[in-house]
């Protein structure tokens, strides 16, 4: 599946075929009470959910492909730690 025909779906369908299909990935914090998770899907392209920690409930989905016009990776990168056994690089 390519980002348009999944972006073409319902939202009660994105959130199905992220849970089947998507790896997870990562977990970033918007808010306090509002995480944001980071699902890898088989077309090569990401799903963010926006997770409501207090309700339980997914708020919204936003699809996007890396290097693309609205890539969101870069937002985690400052949640990514290497391993200390990497040597130091100035």
């Amino acid at each position: 599946m390519y980002l348009a025909q999944f972006n073409a779906l319902t939202d009660e369908q994105q959130l199905a075929l992220v849970y089947a299909e998507g790896a997870y990935v990562a977990t970033r914090w918007q808010e306090v009470y509002e995480a944001v998770l980071l699902y890898q899907l088989p077309g090569g392209f990401f799903a963010e959910l926006t997770y409501d920690t207090e309700t339980n409930e997914v708020q919204y989905i936003f699809a996007f492909e890396a290097g693309g016009e609205h890539d969101r990776l870069p937002d985690y990168a400052t949640f990514v730690k290497l391993p200390g056994w990497l040597p130091e690089v100035d």
